[in-house]
Order: structure tokens, then C-alpha cells, then sequence
């Protein structure tokens, strides 16, 4: 009985967490962009007043022209090289693995700035060989958002690859099947619910994130820079909440897409598989291997560019090394502060968050009661996958800056942007935790409790040890993206709690690209440090979790 009390009361504590920073925000925005400037009622007018104008109709065929190609493109490219690593006897597995993840641990600004130190009009590729590309606008944003979205398209294919029953080629070859139908018979719809997921996840990404567009779009437009001018430009508060409101559609269904997909691959991926066994073929490792060799150069390119710009004097006419760059004199009088802010913050919504997460997950896997509220803790669990950055960014401005709002205070503060981060990334660390507590063996509990372990200890004890490698999964996640993060803080930072990923666009918008470049490589060498000593703990307490098992 005091078990079942006491798991309510944190049960409707996370439900009131959730409510307050993830519903009540959001309603917030949808309520803002139904009224005027004087916050009258006003219907769908400001939605058709903007829907109207040929500026949007612009705007709108901008970002999806963008989103469909870049898309498109990474998906092509996501494919090749996951087949290359999982599919073939290509050199140099690891090594092309490592590479395809690189991008997970910098900003989306960075790419933008490597290819304007590339093919700018001072790009190193445009003075040696009169490379005259228009890398300001369509190109950039859409190669830098392919860049973007290339890991976790990648990640899902290798994922899905990995799955497929060999008895299903072994079945095809015995029955003298050629290689093309093998291809169009058991691959590709091994990998169906993964290429629609691939599709809906790389488009809703692209669709939807600020710092590409904002640093190589030029006069560019598309609709997450748009939201930017109208609420930071021209403080058109209202139209910004509409455009906001727009940048949840593409999302929205994405979410309900892969909801449904992740139902219905449960039960098709239920029998157990035989591993894929790699046969020797010498044309097909050969040209795999070359195209995953370009792939992963051009990767590395982009990323020693981005080293190589914050190292020189002045690109590309004085190469010489200088550490100028990286003294906090240049970067600002404050930089060390800005750096360290972006630690801070980035550490406290790791801790934060992962804790509420694992509260979360528990409530919904391993509680015996509360099964109305584990559903809406689920439900809202998982709805952050469904609301950009951007506008989380937007909903958490209009209600902590809300007159009479109690939580008022918060407005300005470094609690505002760990709230914001961990409203952001909430869906992943909470089903992370989810599926590795799903794992665990309800018998451990049992027999804690017929020992006279109380629940909270049998957390300590039993849960928490078993789902420390899940939780420091978590915690790395949270981490890395909120060093990385820029659309959900663009609108919530103040002068005194600028973070490292605000000071990449300040110093790019006066064009001091070396500076914003040396930031960006602190960004990524912290996160790439941080990432390795994570997965190496997580490894070791995996290892050790077999050997007792």
C-alpha cells in the first residue's frame, strides 16, 4: 500500500513536470498565434493573412525544395555505405564507421562554415582552382543539411541490415536466384520500414533546423530563418508563432509515421534471425569501397577544414599556424565564460534530465499500478520527437515571459535553457530507458520484495545497476546536443547566459569566420572526449553485466 502511494505521488509529480514545461508551453504558442497584437481572439486571421502573402509561398517552396533534395540525397548515399560496412568485405570498417558519425558531435553551423571556407569567395577551392560555386543559398544549406541528417540515416540502415535473416538468401541462392532479385526480392523490403523512417526522420530534420540556413542561406529563405526574422527582426510576435505552428505539421506526422512503423515492425522482426554471411565478391567490394571512400573523405574534409580554418592566420592567403583564434580576446572578452556556460548547461541538463527520464521510464515499465497515468507519462514522453527546437524555443518564451506566469523568474536565467534542453531531448534517453528496463527480469524485484527490500531500494540495488549502461547512454546523448543545440535556445538566452553555439552565429553574422570556427572545434572535441569515455564505461558495464548473468 505505501508502495502504491508512494509511486503515485512521483507518477503525478512527472505528470505535472511534463504539463507544465511541454504542454502548457506549447498551448501557449497555438493560443499566441490565434490572437492580435493586443492579444484579442482573432480566429485563423493571422494564419491567413501570412498563408496568403507570396513571400511565404516563397519561403515554403524554398524549404521544401531543400528538405526534399538534401533528403534524398543522404538517403542514397546513407544506404551505399551502410551496405558497403554491413553488406560487403570492404577495408577499413571502423574507421569509415567513426567517420559517418562525426557529424553527430558538431553544430549544424559547422558544415555551413567549412563549405564557405571551401567555395566562398575566399574558399581555398575557389582561389586554387576557379571554382566558381554558388554556395550561398540553395546549395550550401541543402549539402550542409545532407551532411546533417547522414548518421542517423546511416545508423538506421546499418540497423536494418543487421536484422535480415540469412535463411532468406540462403532460401534465394538455392533456388539459383540472381543477385539483382535477391537485391529487389529480400533486401530492399528488409529495409522498407527503415527507408520510411529514414525519409519522414532526415526530412522533418531538415525541414526544421535553423543554424544551416542561418549561416550559408544568404538571401536564402527558408521557413526556420523566417522564424527568426519575424521574432527577433521585426518582434512580429504573432506571425512568429504562426510560422512556429507551421514547423510542428511536418513533424507531427513524421512522429505518427514512425509510430506506427515501430508497431508493426515489432511484430514482423519477432523470430529470431541468422546473422548475414558476407560472400566474397572483388567488383562488388571494389566499387562499394570506393564510393564509401569518397563519402567518408568528403566527411573528413569538411571536418579538417573546420580545424584547419581556426589554425591559420588568414585563410587562404597566410596559412601559417597561430593559436590567435582560440585566445578568448578574439572570441570575445567573456568567451571562456560562454564556453564554460555551454558546459554547465550542457552538464546540469545531462543530470537533469537523464533523472527524469529514468523516474519516467520506471513509472511506465516497472510500476504495478498507475496504468492511466503511465499512458499519459508514455504519451508525453515520446511527444517531444513531434516539436522542433524551434518551437520549444518560441512556446517557452511566450509562457515564461508571460505576465503573471509564477514561474516568471525563471525568464533570462541558465534554468530556462537546461528546461528547454530537457524538454528537447526527452524522447530518446526516456525510450532508451524504456527498452532496457523492458529487459530486466521481474523476478529480481520479486524476490527484493519478499526479502523486505522496499521499492526505492530495490531501485538502488537492482534497477539502477541493471540500466546503468542505458543510463549513461542517456546522459552522453543529453550532453552532446546540448553543447550542440542552437534552435531551442536562439530565443531564451540573455548577454549573461550566451553559450558557445550563440557565439558560433554572432561571430559568423559579423564575419569573423576563424572565430567561430575555433568554437566550433572546442564544441566537437569536447563532445567527441566526452562521447569516447561514456561508450568505453558503457562497454566495460555491459561486459560485466554478461559475465554475471
Amino acid at each position: 500500500m505505501h508502495k502504491d502511494k508512494s509511486q503515485k505521488v512521483l507518477g503525478i509529480l512527472v505528470v505535472i513536470f511534463l504539463i507544465t514545461f511541454l504542454v502548457v508551453p506549447i498551448i501557449t504558442l497555438f493560443t499566441k498565434a490565434f490572437q492580435n497584437v493586443d492579444g484579442m481572439f482573432i480566429g485563423i486571421q493571422n494564419f491567413t493573412d501570412y498563408l496568403s502573402t507570396r513571400g511565404f509561398r516563397i519561403i515554403l517552396r524554398n524549404s521544401l525544395k531543400v528538405s526534399c533534395i538534401s533528403t534524398v540525397i543522404s538517403i542514397i548515399l546513407a544506404f551505399i555505405y551502410a551496405y558497403g560496412i554491413n553488406r560487403t568485405n570492404i577495408k577499413f570498417k571502423g574507421l569509415l564507421h567513426w567517420l559517418a558519425l562525426l557529424p553527430l558531435f558538431a553544430p549544424t553551423m559547422t558544415h555551413g562554415i567549412s563549405l564557405i571556407y571551401l567555395f566562398g569567395n575566399k574558399g581555398i577551392l575557389t582561389n586554387l582552382f576557379n571554382i566558381n560555386l554558388e554556395i550561398y543559398g540553395f546549395w550550401g544549406i541543402t549539402i550542409s543539411e545532407a551532411i546533417y541528417v547522414f548518421p542517423p540515416v546511416y545508423l538506421m540502415f546499418s540497423l536494418a541490415l543487421k536484422n535480415t535473416d540469412n535463411r532468406l538468401y540462403e532460401a534465394a541462392e538455392v533456388m539459383g536466384t540472381s543477385v539483382i532479385r535477391k537485391f529487389l526480392t529480400i533486401t530492399v523490403p528488409s529495409i522498407k520500414f527503415a527507408l520510411i523512417t529514414a525519409f519522414f526522420s532526415a526530412f522533418t530534420m531538415t525541414f526544421t533546423d535553423f543554424g544551416a540556413p542561418k549561416i550559408i542561406g544568404g538571401n536564402y529563405n527558408v521557413l526556420a530563418t523566417e522564424v527568426y526574422k519575424k521574432m527577433l527582426g521585426q518582434q512580429d510576435l504573432e506571425m512568429g508563432s504562426v510560422v512556429g505552428v507551421i514547423l510542428i505539421i511536418p513533424a507531427i506526422i513524421a512522429f505518427i509515421v514512425d509510430f506506427i512503423i515501430t508497431n508493426k515492425n515489432k511484430v514482423e522482426v519477432d523470430s529470431k534471425a541468422t546473422k548475414y554471411v558476407i560472400h566474397d565478391n572483388k567488383s562488388r567490394d571494389i566499387s562499394i569501397g570506393i564510393v564509401n571512400i569518397i563519402i567518408g573523405s568528403i566527411i573528413l574534409i569538411l571536418f579538417a577544414t573546420i580545424v584547419l580554418s581556426a589554425v591559420v592566420t588568414n585563410w587562404p592567403y597566410d596559412l601559417s599556424i597561430t593559436r590567435k583564434w582560440f585566445s578568448f580576446d578574439v572570441m570575445g572578452t567573456s568567451g571562456f565564460k560562454i564556453f564554460g556556460n555551454s558546459i554547465f548547461v550542457a552538464f546540469l541538463s545531462a543530470i537533469f534530465g537523464t533523472m527524469i527520464c529514468f523516474i519516467a521510464a520506471y513509472l511506465c515499465e516497472r510500476s504495478s499500478s498507475l496504468k492511466f497515468a503511465k499512458r499519459v507519462v508514455y504519451f508525453m514522453g515520446i511527444l517531444p520527437n513531434a516539436i522542433p527546437g524551434l518551437t520549444i524555443g518560441i512556446a517557452f518564451m511566450f509562457f515564461f515571459n508571460k505576465q503573471g506566469n509564477p514561474l516568471g523568474f525563471l525568464y533570462g536565467t541558465f534554468a530556462i535553457l537546461i528546461l528547454a534542453n530537457i524538454i528537447h531531448f526527452f524522447a530518446t534517453p526516456f525510450l532508451t530507458m524504456t527498452n532496457e528496463m523492458k529487459k530486466i527480469d521481474k523476478e529480481y524485484e520479486n524476490a527484493s520484495e519478499m526479502m523486505g527490500v522496499p521499492w526505492y531500494g530495490v531501485i538502488r540495488r537492482v534497477i539502477i545497476p541493471l540500466s546503468l549502461p542505458a543510463i549513461l547512454e542517456s546522459f552522453s546523448y543529453y550532453f552532446v546536443n546540448s553543447m550542440m543545440t542552437v534552435s531551442a535556445v536562439v530565443f531564451l538566452y540573455f548577454p549573461t547566459t550566451r553559450l558557445a553555439t550563440i557565439s558560433m552565429i554572432n561571430k559568423a553574422d559579423i564575419g569573423e569566420m576563424a572565430a567561430a570556427s575555433a568554437v566550433a572545434v572546442m564544441i566537437i572535441i569536447t563532445n567527441i572526449v566526452f562521447r569516447v569515455i561514456f561508450d568505453k564505461l558503457s562497454g566495460r558495464l555491459r561486459k560485466n553485466k554478461k559475465l554475471s548473468v
